[in-house]
């Protein structure tokens, strides 16, 4: 049976068995030439999960969104329409308890988001969405009486969510709450890419530590400026990130 994957609402992925499901005007996005688009009136991707390697995601996604741009300025047809549902891809080969090839198609999603910010606004919270998860119901900060394990044997009870009021006043700066910490339960307001991206020493000597090179949506979608800014932009809410990483 074909699986249909939503990616925005306006496009899709079928998800077929055999080569001879696939479209004969589709194009093989392994081997695909930028000059091949001026032959073709529809653009069709197909995707054959076992034809490349995880190591080659990177390369094909952007390949896939310089792809997609071109079409769309040289005004060609987009996808196939199949069922009052427009099909951009047909992949073989899937398997969805894959997650790297999970994290490829959460790619191809980006992807079809017709602005730069809905993009940047979906990729972000996919990867907080992410990240919450990765935490959820593990306590891998180690949690006990409401301090952490890297807090075990101070005063404080909140953990990361401190920062200096003024750096340029090196040593005679103030150390304050985050401002968007909720200071009755322990909540974060912000929705902070950034700040969920950090983790502490106690937790790298867990060997648990985020590189934004190993995410697959930062690292194909982002330039090394905004980079830069998912990364250190902490204490920060989620509007005021996308406004700096639109600007770049």
């Amino acid at each position: 049976m074909n699986d249909i994957i939503n990616l925005n609402n306006n496009y899709y992925i079928k998800v077929v068995n055999k080569n001879n499901e696939i479209p004969f005007e589709s194009m093989n996005i392994k081997n695909l030439k930028l000059t091949k688009l001026l032959k073709k009136q529809k653009i069709i991707f197909q995707v054959d999960f076992n034809e490349f390697s995880t190591k080659e995601y990177k390369k094909i996604l952007k390949k896939i969104l310089l792809v997609k741009n071109v079409t769309m300025k040289m005004k060609k047809k987009l996808g196939l329409d199949e069922d009052k549902k427009t099909i951009v891809a047909y992949i073989i080969n899937f398997n969805e308890k894959n997650v790297a090839q999970k994290d490829f198609i959460s790619g191809i999603s980006a992807i079809f988001y017709p602005t730069r910010y809905e993009r940047y606004n979906y990729i972000y919270d996919t990867v907080c969405d992410y990240l919450d998860s990765y935490f959820y119901g593990k306590n891998l900060c180690d949690f006990k009486n409401n301090k952490c394990g890297e807090k075990r044997n101070t005063s404080s009870t909140t953990g990361c969510c401190h920062h200096f009021r003024n750096k340029a006043l090196g040593p005679f700066s103030k150390l304050v709450l985050c401002e968007y910490l909720n200071k009755e339960n322990y909540t974060c307001d912000a929705k902070c890419l950034p700040c969920k991206l950090f983790t502490c020493d106690y937790l790298e000597k867990k060997g648990i530590k985020f590189k934004i090179k190993e995410i697959l949506l930062l690292d194909v979608f982002f330039n090394p400026l905004q980079k830069y800014f998912i990364k250190y932009m902490v204490f920060t809410p989620k509007e005021k990130i996308l406004k700096r990483l639109i600007k770049l």
